[in-house]
């Protein structure tokens, strides 16, 4: 069983490879991930090792975790908005390439 910290934010890429590979993760909120890290060294300061002990030890003891498992529709979406996003940033590319002086 994996842990991911924003399974749906910077974890996806990581989320979406084990969900293709058939292995199963559950989702960590960033805010339990810094809770347990604050409390569990005391001074809350971030290092990679500190952060995936205090994502370990919440997806132990949390209850109630999302699974990490990539939702195709939303993965659908991202596409269609980013794609969205570079035709508008092309329009007005080309709008700007021709406005008078």
């Amino acid at each position: 069983m994996w842990a991911i910290e924003g399974a749906t934010g910077l974890g996806a890429p990581l989320a979406a490879r084990l969900s293709a590979d058939g292995i199963d993760a559950v989702d960590v909120p960033a805010r339990l991930a810094a809770r347990v890290l604050m409390l569990s060294t005391g001074h809350g300061r971030k290092s990679d090792s500190d952060d995936a002990i205090s994502v370990g030890i919440a997806a132990l003891t949390a209850v109630g975790l999302r699974s990490a498992a990539v939702d195709e529709t939303i993965t659908a979406l991202r596409a269609l908005t980013d794609h969205r996003d570079d035709v508008v940033r092309t329009r007005e590319h080309a709008l700007s390439d021709h406005q008078p002086r």
